[in-house]
This record gives C-alpha cells, structure tokens and sequence, in this order.
C-alpha cells in the first residue's frame, strides 16, 4: 500500500484490517512479510525496511528474544514485550506456528495484544465508553459505510460491504478496531451487529424499492454473536420484514482465535446457510485453523486478508493468494480479494484469476448518498 493514497491519520483509521499483527519469517529468521498492522506500529517503517532485531523483550529474563528463537516454540505461544518503535513496550502474546511452502520452511508469527482481565464495574478504565456506546446504540447515532465489491471480469457491482462507523459526543472518532473489541468485552457485540444488520436490510430495501440495485450486502459478524440466542430467527424476521431474500445477505465471520467451533456455533452457521444467507470467512489465511474449520462449517465466500494484498506481487504473497484461491474453487466458494490498492496488485490478482476486489482502487467505504452517486457515475 503506497503512504500517499492515505493522506490523514483518518483515511488509516477507517480501513478495515486485519486485527492482529502478523509476521512471517523464512528458515534463515528473516521476515518475508508483514502486514500494515505491524508497519504502522514504527511510523518511519518504509516497505523495504524490517522491523528491528531487537524490538521482541523477553521479560522474565530480562533481554531480547531475537528471531532466530521463534522457531524454537512452534505450535506454542509466548508472552512478550513488543517495541517496534523503540518506544513505549506493550504486553503480547505470539502464537508461533511452522507451514511449508514449495519445499522451503516457514515460521507464521500472529501477534496479538494481551488484555488485562477487569471487571466490568465502574472501576474499569474504559466503562464510561463502554456507556456511550451502549447509549449511541439505542439511539441509532452510529453510522453505517459501504464499500462496493467489483466483479472484475466484466466491471459490474457484485455486492457492497457494510461497515459501522462510530463518532461519540464524548470520546470524539472510535476506530472500529477499538469500539468493535469494546463492544465484545462488555457483551455489546451482539447488539451492535443486529443493529448494523437492522439498519443495513431497512437499506436495502429503500434502494430496491427505488430501483437501486445492490446484488448483494455483506454485515460483519464477530464470532461472539453466534451465541446470541434465536440469532437465525432474528435474523430471518428481519430478512422478512424487509422483504428480503436470504440470498441478498452475506454474514461474514471475521478469522480470529475468537471462533470456537463448538456444537452452538457450528449449529447456527448450519442454520443461517439452511435458509439461504451466504457464509463467508473474513482475513482468510492469518490464522494456523482455518483448513480445519472449512470441514466444521459451511463457507460460501473465503476473503483472502489484507496482509497478502498489501505485498503483491512479492513472490510468498503470490504464492499465498494463489493458495487460498485454489482453495475456494475445490470447496466452490467465491474468493475476493479486498484492500486493493494499487493497480500493480490489481493486475496481480487478475492474471491469478481473482474475479471479486473490493479497495480503494476502487471505492473508499462510502455514505449511502455517496454510494447512490457513485453507481450513478458507473452508470
């Protein structure tokens, strides 16, 4: 992603990405990529730089964990210090894991922040957003985002992605990273994905009733909701009173540790696709599970994460990116493609055989009046 198509911290903020850090390092310890969380972290990292060697601390003995000792703990995790910046450490943990790639050895390192745990009582530092949130929610004061989704091969709008947007009186512009992971520690979440899913069908319903065609909408989903109880009914209610096929949404499952594929959550990813919603597997290939939940649940769409886009056409992203798509046509999913940026990793994608793209390329997350003028553009 080149520096200059984001011109304010904002236009950063609003991107959609990946929510943890991730890093791959070759058999020699070098790293062969990472994504824009990790690049962002060091503001003066430029893509042809490497973090540096020391900005892992091993606490517990007092010195750097250099690269070279990654290898050593895999299919383990570890709890660091993480200084990309040679600046203030954060706590995390590494979750290590080994994979080969034609014949050479590489080591995946998923880097996640590790949280405090607190009660959810007015002593917590973050109650009082928490508070605001939950208000702004009732009273419908968030706002939604569309991005559209490209269907390459002959230009036309396969489908929009919807995205909330949260903007308090308060505590001023809240990334989505941030009031999204809020939302899921003060058991928000699954009340803030209802209410996008609420306002998104209403959406649709006006466009189509005005002769605006959108194919299809996609509502994130974090995996914390598929224990909300009744959520298929909930759903096909909404689906109904909106005169809506299933087929006209996609619920799309953000890859994180998060996902247990426990009876519950199997039973309600089984249900939704029984009455026609197209299941779809978010920042697919940042995760060691993936394959294994493939054969746990129904995937209709796998969207291949950001990190690989963002190095195209480095050869291991390359690589990757052909590897999901060979993917999705053995199991018949759609692949897209999403945080495209540059036309570089558009030709890229489009001589892989990638047929859906959604970024910037394209069109930044727009406002519903802002995404009528824009298909009027198209037109």
């Amino acid at each position: 992603m080149k520096t200059d198509s984001l011109n304010t911290e904002r236009d950063w903020q609003e991107l959609q990405e990946t929510n943890s850090r991730f890093i791959v390092l070759d058999s020699n310890d070098l790293i062969v990529s990472c994504n824009d969380k990790v690049k962002y972290a060091r503001f003066d990292l430029h893509r042809e730089d490497i973090l540096p060697s020391d900005c892992f601390w091993l606490d517990a003995d007092q010195r750097t964990f250099c690269f070279g000792e990654f290898k050593k703990i895999a299919g383990k995790e570890i709890k660091l210090l993480f200084m990309p910046n040679g600046s203030e450490a954060r706590k995390v943990k590494v979750q290590v894991e080994a994979f080969q790639l034609f014949n050479q050895q590489y080591y995946s390192l998923l880097i996640q922040d590790e949280h405090v745990e607190l009660d959810h009582g007015k002593a917590h530092p973050f109650y009082g957003m928490a508070q605001a949130l939950s208000a702004d929610l009732k009273n419908s004061l968030l706002e939604l985002r569309y991005q559209p989704q490209i269907n390459i091969v002959d230009n036309s709008l396969y489908g929009v992605e919807v995205l909330a947007r949260w903007t308090s009186d308060e505590f001023g512009s809240v990334t989505p990273d941030r009031f999204v992971a809020l939302a899921e520690e003060f058991g928000l979440i699954a009340e803030l994905d209802l209410w996008v899913l609420r306002q998104s069908c209403q959406q649709l319903a006006s466009w189509r009733a005005r002769g605006v065609y959108i194919p299809i909408i996609a509502v994130n989903f974090s995996p914390l909701s598929f224990n909300y109880p009744s959520l298929k009914y909930e759903i096909q209610s909404l689906l109904d009173q909106n005169g809506l096929l299933a087929s006209s949404l996609v619920i799309e499952v953000t890859e994180s540790e998060k996902i247990k594929t426990s009876d519950l959550f199997v039973d309600v990813i089984n249900d939704l696709h029984s009455i026609g919603v197209i299941i779809s597997l978010d920042d697919f290939g940042t995760e060691h599970s993936n394959l294994k939940r493939l054969l746990k649940f129904p995937v209709s769409q796998l969207k291949l994460d950001r990190t690989f886009v963002n190095d195209l056409p480095n050869k291991l992203s390359k690589d990757l990116s052909e590897v999901v798509l060979s993917i999705c046509k053995k199991i018949g999913a759609v692949a897209i493609a999403e945080g495209v940026e540059t036309q570089q990793q558009l030709s890229c994608l489009k001589r892989m055989g990638y047929e859906i793209v959604q970024g910037y390329i394209f069109s930044p997350p727009l406002s519903k009046y802002e995404l009528e003028h824009w298909l009027h553009s198209m037109e």
